[in-house]
């Protein structure tokens, strides 16, 4: 029989398989097989691996190191040797989860862990444990994002971390019903501290939001949840700084172990927290070893104590080297530590915990006290003198002195001892020795009460004082020390390898029952419980009857019992048997006696054997101080130190309650009956720390428990070194290698069966039973079918309900057939398509050959006739050329000798020429030479007459001047200068009252001429046109008239200043006479300033007639347009394109019918579905109409003219204001909290001012609101009809009326039904944003009659009405309505306060509230606007990760990854049921109904991309977390996703917004590229540039490859990590989540033209439309009556204005 039919195992060790081989160094190496023989006759095997990269440890090393295996058939079935142990294929390197390995074996697992430790990866899942690989570095994994991304998600679903594994317990917590303790052990260094740390961080952080959502609105319980969490952060500090340590391998190693209980309430929100501590080490505070500190906190109060403490404590120049405590170890800094930072975080820290500054003093009096008490000299020659302690000794005054007690006594019991017999009290001296002993003893019973005191008072503040309730439920951290084997073995590693006895039987049993659940809850057959290696026996050899501990307290009762007594106990208790004869499960064979050392032992512990040295035992486990000297101290009179020893009598200072204690005590002192009638003995510490093991262990065992093994990768602690040996000692310590032991005897690999099924499907013959199956049963046949023909015993699988089980080794076995089938498969392929690619080749190579020669043959012939026709060519061109080349030497020839000719004849020409130019130039130089001597000498002759001619005349005009300024200086010529200067301003004055009747007379003409228009209105139609002409006729009189007022205005002006200008002279010339004529000159200012204050008064009343003619202008113009609805053959039936003024679209009854349609409809009648896509209504309403051919009646019903009104502009002027006070301020709006909203500037106000007068202030024609029914109400006043007569009234109404301020919180808000889409009504602007411009209309009108109370009341109302309406967001019909009219609210005030500021002190109020009305618009639609993105954001992130990421739209691209929940489920990859066409339709969704309710686009394009920002976000966190996400065919259904979004976007015009998804698609361009060179890495860089380095490392670290696709590790992954090293620290791995609190929404108000009034007729809102009434009305009030405007055309009128388009903005203005 051959030797594969015997171990079928043989038939995977093939050529090139790689197996594991052990090293002294490395601990395990990899090695290839070369050959492999099977000696059939020997039944023998023989194979000889090569190891792989053998390090070079000689230059002359030139072949590899190489292992043979030999080994007969019988010893591998007996198992006296083992087979090498294979590697795992390079897919399933770097791995997450152990358990997954094909092969499960210990260097396997190293390995696993080297590979991601190497790519920066430190946790690693082992089935239910996470083990966690100590960086030495900092790591970008704790940030809050990350935290974040864990919040809410099941173990297994990201990446491991210790987030996973809160998460998981938190998780358990709420959905089990169960507490949960999670607990975290290494060894001394491996990172337990920190890992503890975050744990309690991520619980204190990471459900906050959901808490506080749910706790509502009661914010005490809030900030009370706060501040636990706050203190329980602040625990880590005060434990670290008092319990933690400086050693060889750590610098801030726990020297002591403690159990969290963080409690939760009802509502799984932490309440409370509680600490247990277990095991203080005492013994560091008296003795350090080499190299190590003291406990922190001595070092911190030596480095930064307040100088004004120091005097006090005694520590005025000291440092730690002056104390005998603090030096021992020789160092006492720690590289990269602070301790003056530290001790200020200590008391920040002790601050939040509930300890005062006074507290703090006293807590750092005791710290100071003992470093003296270390100082203390004790002296003693010899025994017989006995020990003292000098009167001089400073370090002990010191002491005293801090400590409060009797120096005296405290000197006496330090050297002195005291027997209690039953007749006497006998006092004895101490030796020196004992003394120190004492005198240490003193210190540790201190400082470990004060511990303790520390932890209970944190616990006080944690429980609030209720520390002994129960919670509801609570979670666990149990942060202890791990295994621990010295040189030199103590008390303290004994009790803590005890404790992780204890704790690997609970991990071991918890494993095996997990382990067994599995198989029962699969129901396998033929399968028996798993065996495992129980440490039970080694538990009792410790803490059994007659064990370790109860040896050692028996010990040290008695009065002479020593540490070598007690190891002579213990050899006769447990080596009396030589070691081959005792039974491997009792306690003694876990013993060992060494051979050399009379006070060892020795203990074979579950990770390795420790060798204990008894020399110290009794004494550390009695730990008694003398009662004497606990007198003393009780007797204190600081009152700290009393709290601290009167809060535990029994002086034990384990830090937990007194049961534990008392129940020591008991089982202390009832061990024997006689006995027991004494008072209790103070328990030992054995004893006490025994019996807190023992509450751990049943706290813990009645939790569900969850395992984090730290791991130390070095002993250097060097950042990212791995060091194998120290590591694998590590996994069999901590019991992660005994897991995958326990995993091995049973069924440790397992596969989903549809993840099977699609993955070996390839090893049946054929595939047509696989998509037949359809039920669970045929599955489970189909794969059972699959199993029996890989394997031909059946023991080696199970099948399970869900899943396939496999033996150890079996999953590699049949990956191995898998593959070989894919290959053999492969190669048939192959060698098909190879020799079609051949025949294919022949046939075309002989084709080719036939056409070849054709074509050769051809050519041939073609190159004869070619010849034979170059020859003849050649002869003809032969004669042609050379009769060309004799006609061409004739032609130069002769060309020559004429050329030659004519140089000669033309130089003798030119030289001619010249001779002739240069006689011809001087005669000219002569002639002008001889004329310009001539005109010198006349020129002189001039110069002299005229000079002689000056002086003459200059002598007669200087005699002139002084008989002109003698007369100038008389009085009388003062005088009459007076009275000339009088008489002209005589004559400007009647000139200016001639000019002031002459503008009475045009007044009065533009008086007539407005009874002429009068009259004319009332006229019939068929004089318009005459009536027309003469007003143009006359308005350009009085254009003419105006103008000349205005020239003569400026002849008078200029006059006045001549005027000025002489009175200034003469003033000046005058100035010795001055005084006399002072009042004169004050006269004549006086009649100065009357004249000029009547010139102004002129033009204010040329000003007054030019606006009454463009408001006669204005009016016309507005006759002309209902002109045309009259007549179809007048003026506005003239022409179809002319623009009348009014806006109205539609009749009031398709209005009212859509109003009730709409009405009717629901919100869930919106079509979803993906449209064509028509192009949205226009936004901006149209300014005029145009009027049709048939127009309505002249003489329409009155209920129509409600709903059809001419818009009002909102550029209205405020009443009573004029151009300079509008022009001197302008009111500054103040910059909104959240909103910055901008407003277009828009026409300047004055030409409004001068072509529209303002009302209310100036209409004198009486006041009150004379039709409103005093007694209506209910309904009748609701169907009242108002009347508004004139301004006053409607003043009335505006500051009055409460009702108006009614109808629009009920009517437009409150009771307002948001019409709904709908196909069969189409809605114009106007129909969806009525209520804005409505309330707009009221607001304006109240500021122009400044009410500013009023406007700040029905702002403020309006604006709270809305908040509450929108502020559940339950529709996103009613937040897109409500979105766009606020909006437009907005708007339209920015535009009517942009336009009309003002400037006068009268109306500061109402500007402050129309700033303030802006203000709050801002926020309110800044509030609806982000209410309503994180709704949608809410809505919208369930459809990311199903509908872009894990949505398979793109076929042949199906990504076999299956997700932890299908893992955890049994079932295999199942297709998304979210689509990419559902993220589609809620893009359409939303941007239809921004459309239909006209939503401005800039918000439209930000909500959208939002959304978009959502998506990237989301979707690269997500994905960059789980590493089944992160293959290149998932990158190819991600990219082909995203790419009909931006198609999408690209369709509706928003594509700017998607550059949100850069990062994403890098990404997937990522998952895409080449990842196996160098060249690959800078390819990778290059086009992922928004990826920063340790995004792409960490991509790539959790890369799922493919078949055939090589596994991203060495060279490639070491690049990578090369590049990312420098900026690790600052990049961040996820994206920032997009915090709406933190986002300012930037709008720009957009320009309103015009205020539609439309109201729609089942409205009843009879103020609104009696305001509505008045102000459409109002512009026809002042018409002139007689005047004919039928010959008017307004074509020509509109030179008036500056354009067409501001002449149609005047017409429909208000």
């Amino acid at each position: 029989m051959s030797g594969e039919s015997i171990l079928p195992e043989l038939n995977v060790y093939a050529k090139g398989t790689k197996a594991f081989f052990i090293d002294d160094e490395l601990a395990w190496v990899q090695a290839v097989l070369k050959t492999k023989t099977v000696d059939e006759a020997a039944s023998k095997v023989v194979m000889t691996f090569e190891r792989l990269e053998s390090p070079a440890t000689s230059a002359d090393a030139a072949e590899p190191e190489t292992y043979n295996f030999e080994a007969t058939f019988d010893e591998l079935v007996k198992k006296t040797k083992v087979l090498p142990p294979l590697c795992n294929p390079p897919l399933l390197e770097g791995i997450d989860d152990l358990t997954n390995l094909s092969h499960l074996n210990e260097p396997a697992v190293l390995h696993n862990l080297q590979v991601r430790y190497a790519m920066h990866n430190i946790y690693t899942y082992s089935g239910i444990v996470l083990v966690a690989l100590n960086p030495f570095a900092r790591v970008p994994l704790y940030s809050q994002d990350t935290l974040e991304a864990y919040a809410g998600r099941m173990r297994g679903e990201l990446e491991p971390h210790l987030f996973a594994i809160s998460e998981d317990a938190f998780q358990g917590m709420v959905r089990d019903k169960k507490n949960q303790t999670i607990i975290v052990s290494g060894e001394s260094g491996a990172g337990k501290t920190m890992s503890a740390k975050y744990i309690m961080r991520y619980f204190a952080s990471a459900h906050e939001d959901s808490t506080a959502a749910k706790q509502g609105a009661s914010g005490d319980s809030r900030n009370a949840i706060s501040r636990v969490e706050e203190q329980i952060l602040a625990t880590n500090p005060v434990l670290e700084s008092f319990g933690n340590a400086k050693t060889t391998r750590n610098d801030n190693s726990s020297r002591f172990g403690k159990f969290l209980e963080i409690r939760f309430n009802e509502r799984h929100a932490i309440e409370a927290a509680f600490i247990r501590t277990y095991l203080l080490e005492r013994s560091r505070l008296v003795y350090q070893p080499a190299t190590e500190r003291n406990y922190h906190v001595f070092y911190q109060l030596l480095a930064a104590v307040p100088d004004a403490q120091r005097a006090r404590l005694g520590l005025e120049g000291c440092t730690w080297e002056s104390f005998a405590y603090t030096s021992q170890g020789g160092s006492g800094v720690i590289t990269g530590v602070d301790d003056a930072v530290e001790f200020r975080n200590t008391s920040d820290a002790l601050g939040v915990i509930g300890f005062s500054s006074e507290q703090q003093e006293q807590i750092n009096a005791l710290l100071a006290a003992l470093l003296h008490v270390g100082n203390i000299d004790i002296q003693g020659a010899s025994e017989r003198v006995g020990a003292s302690i000098g009167d001089d000794d400073s370090a002990f005054g010191h002491t005293v002195s801090l400590l409060g007690i009797d120096s005296t006594l405290f000197r006496k019991w330090l050297t002195k001892k005291q027997i209690v017999t039953r007749s006497e009290k006998i006092v004895s001296n101490l030796t020196r020795a004992q003394a120190l002993i004492v005198r240490d003893s003193v210190a540790k019973f201190v400082y470990a009460h004060l511990f303790d005191f520390i932890v209970r008072t944190i616990n006080r503040s944690l429980t609030g004082g209720d520390i002994g309730g129960s919670p509801a439920s609570f979670i666990g951290v149990l942060d202890i020390y791990g295994f621990e084997h010295f040189e030199h073995n103590s008390f303290e590693q004994f009790c803590i390898n005890y404790a992780n006895e204890k704790l690997q039987q609970n991990f071991n049993r918890h494993v095996f029952k997990l382990e067994q659940e599995e198989y029962q809850r699969e129901q396998l057959a033929n399968w028996t419980f798993v065996d495992f290696q129980d440490n039970q026996p080694c538990i009792d050899l410790i803490e059994g009857r007659l064990g370790v501990l109860a040896l050692l307290d028996e010990e040290s009762r008695l009065q002479q019992g020593s540490d070598r007594t007690f190891a002579e106990k213990l050899y006769k208790q447990f080596a009396a048997t030589p070691p081959g004869r005792v039974d491997p499960q009792t306690p003694a064979a876990f013993f060992r006696k060494p051979r050399f050392g009379a006070d060892a032992f020795t203990i074979r512990h579950y990770a390795h054997d420790v060798n204990y040295e008894a020399e110290g035992f009794i004494e550390k486990n009695k730990d008694t101080v003398p009662d004497e000297i606990q007198n003393v101290l009780r007797a204190t009179t600081d009152s700290l130190l009393a709290a601290v020893l009167a809060s535990d009598g029994n002086g034990s200072g384990d830090g937990n309650s007194g049961d534990t204690s008392q129940a020591a005590a008991s089982a202390a002192g009832g061990a024997g009956g006689r006995l027991s009638v004494r008072v209790a003995r103070k328990p030992t510490l054995g004893a006490v720390f025994k019996h807190s093991l023992v509450s751990l262990m049943e706290t813990i065992e009645a939790t569900e428990s969850h395992y984090i093994r730290c791991i130390k990768p070095n002993e250097a602690k060097a950042a990212w070194q791995w060091d194998a040996p120290m590591v694998l000692a590590q996994l069999r310590a901590c019991g992660v290698l005994e897991t995958i032991r326990i995993s091995c005897a049973g069924y440790p690999s397992r596969l989903p069966i549809p993840d099977f099924i699609h993955r070996y499907r390839a090893l049946l013959v054929g595939g047509a039973a696989v998509s037949a199956a359809t039920s669970v049963d045929e599955y489970r046949q189909l794969a059972q079918r699959i199993l029996q023909t890989a394997f031909n015993e059946s023991d080696r699988f199970q099948v399970g309900l869900t899943k396939v089980f496999f033996r150890a080794g079996m999953l590699a076995l049949i990956e191995k057939q898998r593959v070989e089938r894919l290959n053999a498969a492969a190669t048939s392929i192959q060698r098909l398509v190879r020799g079609y690619q051949q025949r294919s080749l022949f046939l075309r190579k002989r084709s080719a050959a036939l056409v070849l020669q054709t074509m050769a043959r051809g050519v041939l012939a073609r190159r004869m006739l070619r010849r034979l026709r170059d020859t003849h060519a050649a002869l003809v061109i032969q004669t042609a050329v050379r009769g060309f080349l004799a006609r061409q030497f004739f032609a130069r020839t002769r060309q020559s000798t004429v050329r030659l000719q004519a140089l000669a004849r033309g130089y003798l020409a030119r030289r001619e020429f010249n001779d002739l130019r240069r006689t011809r130039a001087a005669i000219a130089i002569q002639t002008l030479a001889r004329g310009y001597m001539a005109r010198c000498r006349f020129s002189r002759d001039v110069y002299l007459v005229t000079r002689l001619q000056s002086r003459v005349r200059m002598r007669i005009a200087q005699r002139e001047m002084r008989e002109i300024l003698a007369e100038r200086a008389s009085a009388a010529h003062f005088k009459d200068v007076t009275y000339q200067l009088e008489g002209k301003l005589m004559a400007l004055t009647r000139q200016l009252d001639e000019s002031q009747a002459r503008v009475a007379r045009l007044s009065e003409q533009l008086r007539v001429a407005q009874a002429e228009h009068q009259q004319v209105l009332q006229a019939q139609d068929a004089t318009i046109q005459q009536a027309t002409a003469q007003l143009t006729q006359r308005v350009g009189e009085l254009e003419r008239a105006k103008q000349q007022a205005d020239d003569h205005s400026a002849e008078l002006a200029a006059q006045v200043a001549t005027t000025q200008a002489a009175l200034e002279k003469a003033h000046r010339d005058a100035g010795t006479e001055r005084t006399q004529h002072e009042q004169a000159r004050e006269e004549l200012n006086r009649k100065l300033a009357e004249l000029e204050a009547e010139l102004q008064a002129s033009r204010a009343q040329l000003a007054d007639a030019r606006a009454q003619h463009q408001q006669q202008m204005l009016v016309l113009q507005q006759q002309r347009g209902g002109a045309g609805d009259v007549t179809a053959n007048g003026l506005g039936g003239a022409g179809g394109d002319k623009q009348a003024a009014s806006s109205i679209k539609r009749s009031d009854t398709a209005s009212a019918n859509r109003w009730r349609a709409a009405a009717g409809l629901s919100a869930t009648g919106y079509d979803m579905a993906d449209s064509a896509g028509a192009s949205p209504p226009q936004r901006q309403p149209p300014l005029t109409a145009p009027v049709a051919g048939g127009a309505a009646p002249a003489h329409a019903s009155s209920q129509q003219t409600l709903s059809h009104r001419r818009p009002h502009s909102v550029d209205q002027p405020s009443a009573g204001l004029d151009n300079g006070a509008l022009a001197a301020t302008a009111a500054t709006a103040a910059t909104s909290k959240r909103a910055t909203v901008g407003g277009d500037e828009g026409r300047t106000l004055a030409r409004m001012l001068s072509s529209l007068g303002g009302f209310g202030g100036n209409n004198n024609n009486g006041g009150g609101v004379a039709s409103i029914p005093e007694e209506a109400d209910g309904d009748d006043a609701s169907d009242a009809v108002f009347d508004l007569r004139n301004e006053d009234e409607v003043r009335d109404m505006l500051a009055h009326e409460d009702g108006l301020v009614g109808e629009v919180l009920n009517e437009l808000v409150g009771d307002l039904q948001v019409p709904l889409p709908n196909i069969d009504a189409e809605y114009s602007p106007p129909d969806l944003l009525f209520p804005a411009h409505l309330i707009g209309l009221c607001v304006i009108k109240m500021f122009q009659y400044n009410l500013a109370r009023r406007i700040d009341r029905l702002l403020m109302s309006t604006i709270a009405r809305i908040q509450k309406k929108t502020a559940a967001f339950e529709s996103d019909y009613t937040s897109a309505f409500w979105l766009s009219n606020v909006f437009e609210l907005l708007s339209i005030i920015k535009t009517s306060m942009t336009e009309h500021q003002s400037s006068t002190y009268e109306y500061a109020e109402s500007e402050r509230a129309m700033n303030d009305g802006m203000q709050y618009l801002e926020s309110l639609l800044s509030d609806i606007y982000f209410g309503w993105i994180k709704d949608l954001q809410k809505r919208f992130s369930k459809l990311i990760i199903p509908g872009v990421v894990e949505s398979e739209a793109l076929p042949g691209f199906t990504a076999s990854d299956s997700g932890f929940f299908n893992r955890l489920m049994g079932t295999g990859p199942r297709e998304s049921t979210v689509k990419i066409e559902n993220v589609l339709s809620f893009f359409n969704h939303i941007w239809r109904t921004m459309e239909f309710y006209y939503v401005d686009q800039a918000i439209m394009r930000q909500i959208m991309s939002e959304l978009l920002c959502n998506i990237g976000v989301t979707a690269f966190n997500n994905i960059i977390m789980r590493r089944n996400f992160c293959s290149w065919k998932r990158g190819m259904q991600i990219q082909y996703n995203l790419t009909r979004i931006e198609e999408w976007c690209k369709a509706h015009s928003v594509s700017d917004a998607t550059r949100n998804l850069d990062r994403l698609l890098q990404l997937v361009k990522l998952l895409q590229l080449q990842k196996s060179t160098e060249q690959d890495i800078d390819i990778m860089f290059e086009v992922c540039d928004l990826l920063n380095p340790a995004q792409i490392k960490k991509l790539l670290s959790i890369y799922a490859v493919s078949d055939y696709e090589n596994p991203i590790i060495g060279p490639v992954m070491n690049e990578v990590t090369k590049r990312a090293a420098p900026s690790e620290k600052v990049d961040k791995i996820l994206l920032d989540t997009n915090d709406l609190n933190d986002q300012v929404l930037y709008l720009t108000a957009r320009k309103v033209p015009a205020i539609e009034t439309y109201i729609p007729p089942e409205f009843r809102m009879p103020r609104i439309r009696a305001l509505v009434d008045s102000q459409t009305d109002v512009l026809y009030d002042d018409d002139v009556d007689g005047v004919d405007i039928d010959g008017i055309d307004l074509d020509d009128s509109y030179d008036a204005y500056d354009d067409e388009q501001q002449l149609a903005h005047d017409a429909a203005g208000y």
